[in-house]
């Protein structure tokens, strides 16, 4: 196979088409476009967005790599779909729950959508519970979904296709509550688990390893893959999720035994790829870094042999070498400055919503630090006294701090926010605001969020990775002061 981070487009396969017509769409009037998201590691997410025609008509020609679930929101919240599927659905909005399937796959998906309709994977135990009582009451939910879904197939005589995925998707919903409870559960009761409570409660980590593969890249894959990666890092490095662990994701030495843990984190070689892929993602691809892979590609090459990993990666090293390489083509995009281009003359977007433009505009020839949180944020507000130390270190240079709160308008907000002494400049954000932020910065609702632009405007990095207490920080914001 052709080896990946070397500049070269990976092959996408086969595409898929997808058509079909929403029905009473007057229901919903605003809802003018339709968007599919292939799900993948944080931030590689692809998004396909379509306009609805007057009559309800809508085409998507999207390359899923490999069988894999698509959320189709408002449509469908899951489909399956593989390359070179064309598939037919038709949505009557005064009937949400019918969805009508044609074409490739149309009986997985209809069986799909009828199981998922009664269906919802939740589990609402309460984290306070012992570790012991927590696991017994969420294997007891699990055991009667498995009945009522033996039932369904059963009575619907479903295709193997279709057990497979129910099988992984009741599986996930039921690991993914197990790996999230202990982080909850200790932020809850301010009690972390002993040795042996450990030890008893991660048994459960055998089965879930034996029941992960490749056969359908499913959603939820990915944030259970980050709780086995999780516990495996805490079983070996327990040092790098302490409360504060900013020293941590600074520490290059650290990471890269982390790395190295995780190439061998499993039997399950596929897992051991995933976990291992994850991580280099968040670590090095989400920070806009590809120096480390660059170095370490021959590794990375025999290490992941997945197909579908190695695309996936592949496209976003490509995305941040091109981002680096030219921040502006992208910056220029998300602020919408490149309307007229787009769309000719009388375009420019003036939505009130668009905050960041709005300070930009306000501050020209400065270099401007964007910091989204909020009071009841506790990583957001442990990095306000390094923010107010930035503050001191440049208070004669030319550049902006400015704080969006997602609850400035409230009174507790607002009271927390006086009492800071902080400078800069504060916008309490309506919820307008902070959903067009959302969506335009791809934050993921995540808080604390930083952007960073230079004297021109232009966003030269953006993430949670850019701390006010990392001393890269200073160091990236010193290098666009002497510019």
């Amino acid at each position: 196979m052709p080896p990946i981070f070397t500049g070269e487009k990976t092959d996408l396969g086969e595409k898929a088409i997808i058509t079909g017509k929403i029905i009473n769409r007057d229901v919903y009037p605003h809802v003018k476009l339709l968007e599919i998201t292939l799900p993948d590691f944080y931030g590689n997410e692809a998004m396909y967005t379509v306009p609805l025609t007057e009559d309800g008509l809508f085409r998507f020609e999207i390359y899923p790599i490999t069988t894999r679930e698509i959320s189709f929101v408002p449509v469908e919240d899951r489909i399956v779909i593989a390359p070179g599927d064309s598939l037919y659905i038709e949505k009557d909005f005064q009937n949400i729950t019918h969805t009508v399937f044609r074409g490739t796959s149309a009986e997985l998906n209809k069986h799909i959508n009828a199981f998922r309709n009664q269906y919802l994977g939740r589990y609402s135990q309460l984290y306070e519970l012992s570790f012991s009582d927590y696991k017994a009451e969420t294997k007891k939910q699990y055991d009667e979904t498995l009945q009522k879904l033996a039932v369904f197939q059963q009575e619907n005589s479903t295709s193997e296709t279709f057990n497979t995925w129910a099988k992984k998707q009741v599986a996930l919903d039921y690991y993914n509550a197990l790996f999230l409870y202990p982080y909850q559960h200790t932020i809850r009761t301010k009690k972390e688990p002993t040795g042996k409570e450990r030890e008893m409660y991660y048994d459960f980590v055998k089965e879930f390893e034996k029941g992960v593969d490749n056969s359908i890249i499913m959603a939820d894959n990915f944030k259970a893959v980050n709780g086995f990666s999780r516990y495996v890092i805490e079983e070996n490095y327990p040092e790098f999720y302490p409360k504060t662990n900013e020293a941590q994701l600074n520490n290059a030495q650290l990471l890269n035994k982390i790395l190295e843990k995780l190439k061998s984190s499993s039997k399950n070689v596929y897992l051991s790829q995933f976990a291992f892929a994850g991580f280099l993602n968040i670590i090095h691809l989400q920070a806009h870094k590809t120096d480390w892979i660059d170095s370490n590609r021959v590794m990375i090459n025999k290490t992941i042999t997945d197909p579908f990993l190695r695309t996936t990666l592949n496209n976003q090293y490509n995305q941040v070498k091109a981002y680096n390489a030219n921040p502006r083509v992208y910056s220029d995009a998300v602020l919408g400055r490149n309307a007229v281009e787009l769309h000719g003359r009388g375009s420019l977007i003036t939505d009130s919503a668009n905050i960041v433009k709005q300070v930009l505009d306000s501050n020209p020839g400065k270099v401007v630090y964007v910091d989204i949180c909020a009071t009841w944020c506790g990583p957001c507000m442990r990095q306000i006294p390094y923010s107010k130390q930035l503050h001191e270190e440049l208070a004669d240079k030319p550049i902006v701090f400015a704080y969006l709160w997602l609850d400035g308008e409230t009174e507790r907000g607002k009271n927390i926010i006086a009492s800071l002494d902080l400078p800069g400049i504060h916008i309490a954000l309506s919820d307008k605001e902070w959903q067009d932020i959302n969506k335009r910065f791809n934050t993921k609702s995540s808080v604390p969020y930083f952007l960073l632009f230079d004297k021109n405007g232009v966003m030269v990095d953006f993430g949670n990775h850019i701390l006010p207490s990392l001393p890269g920080t200073k160091t990236k914001i010193d290098k666009l002061l002497e510019e």
